[in-house]
């Protein structure tokens, strides 16, 4: 996306598109299990993955850019009790 400023300077902003994926971690392992599909909102990858992960100590989301150019980046992480 390009910007004009008012004082007539263009900005250009990059918005990676992707989406988001929701995971769980089980007490005592170190490997994370994808739980969701992809999905549009950070919030509900969260609450999906929050909803699958009975039994499990943590649930995150990841956010996947489609172009493959960035990593996947941890956008939120939860403890479950």
């Amino acid at each position: 996306m390009i910007y004009t400023t008012s004082d007539g300077v263009k900005v250009h902003i990059n918005r990676p598109h992707g989406h988001y994926l929701g995971q769980v971690r089980r007490v005592g392992h170190r490997l994370w299990e994808t739980v969701t599909g992809p999905r549009r909102s950070a919030h509900h990858a969260l609450a999906a993955a929050v909803l699958k992960g009975k039994g499990m100590k943590r649930a995150r989301v990841l956010f996947i850019d489609n172009s493959g150019w960035y990593d996947p980046h941890l956008v939120m992480e939860a403890r479950l009790s």
